[in-house]
């Protein structure tokens, strides 16, 4: 994981000037990607985290630090940044922007003295097996593309027509109804409890304008006398917080709040959980059915209610469960 991060340009140049500033005199340790199957490389990598651990430390406090450094990403900018992208990618769709590029992979090619006018020699290719006793009128194979027309009309403006539409589905006006509303709910944000905000995310989950209007007038003056009882909220988790004992007098607030706390500004929690699957997933444990890997990822990704357990109660309710096991466990 270390080795992902230290591999971007900014923080390897960060972490290499820690390393001298520490010990001038030292050669800068690199970090290693340990190997999954050799202990050895696995060792080393360990080896030199251990001898670089003080200019890691140094590294992460320094890019956080940074006065540009994100410390959250709102829902409501990725709206923002995909129209962008979309407008971006929709003005490439041009008879220029093609030109462009063809010219620059023409003088690519030119460097590397590849002749990128020849066709390339291709053998004939043979009906499948099945289909030989039948008469086909359809095409078998992909006709080769060689000229310039075809290449812009069969490659180029599809693959750009494909990733705008791929964009517009993701990031379509439900999606940015939805986006403003969990901004909405965030009390740090300018637009909280701005109902204007909320109506969209609130019809896209069912919930009616007759209902949210009394709430958020309700919970207004809620906030206001528990601003004057000096208690100020800091995020959307202490909102929910505040919440949870007027949830049946919120009910459709309070359900918008849970929804805004579930869903992900991105996949890093997801992947996180993959990465932790690897770790328990090993090789030792390659005959490990896919119950037993489950119970064993639950307690691996909530590991603070892991640690929270009491190990004896638990290895008694087990004792007492399976009386026929060998191992005296009480």
């Amino acid at each position: 994981m270390l080795y992902n991060v230290f591999a971007n340009s900014v923080a390897h140049d960060i972490f290499i000037k820690k390393q001298r500033e520490m010990e001038p005199t030292s050669q800068p340790v690199e970090l290693k990607n340990p190997s999954e199957t050799r202990w050895s490389c696995q060792y080393t990598a360990l080896v030199a985290i251990r001898k670089s651990l003080p200019a890691v430390k140094a590294t992460f406090t320094e890019i956080m630090s940074q006065p540009n450094a994100p410390e959250r990403l709102e829902l409501s900018s990725a709206m923002d940044l995909a129209d962008s992208v979309i407008a971006t990618l929709t003005d490439r769709r041009a008879e220029e922007s093609w030109r462009e590029i063809r010219d620059r992979a023409s003088d690519l090619c030119t460097k590397a003295n590849v002749n990128h006018n020849e066709t390339p020699e291709r053998r004939q290719a043979q009906p499948p097996r099945h289909l030989q006793e039948f008469v086909v009128e359809a095409q078998i194979e992909r006709t080769p593309v060689t000229s310039p027309d075809a290449l812009r009309t069969e490659c180029f403006y599809p693959v750009i027509d494909r990733l705008v539409v791929e964009m517009r589905r993701r990031f379509s006006t439900e999606v940015g109804g939805v986006l403003s509303g969990v901004s909405a709910l965030s009390p740090k944000h300018a637009s909280f409890l701005d109902k204007k905000c909320l109506q969209p995310m609130a019809k896209f989950y069912g919930v009616t304008e007759e209902n949210l209007t009394p709430e958020l007038h309700q919970v207004k003056r809620l906030l206001e006398r528990k601003k004057q009882q000096g208690h100020e909220l800091k995020d959307t988790a202490e909102f929910l917080a505040l919440m949870r004992p007027y949830k049946d007098a919120f009910t459709d607030l309070h359900r918008l709040l849970c929804i805004s706390l579930t869903l992900p500004v991105t996949s890093a929690g997801c992947e996180r959980s993959f990465s932790c699957l690897r770790r328990i997933k090993n090789y030792l444990r390659n005959s490990s059915g896919d119950a037993r890997n489950s119970n064993l990822g639950l307690l691996a990704i909530n590991k603070q209610r892991s640690k929270a357990l009491d190990v004896q109660r638990v290895i008694d309710i087990f004792a007492s469960n399976h009386n026929n096991r060998r191992i005296v466990l009480l």
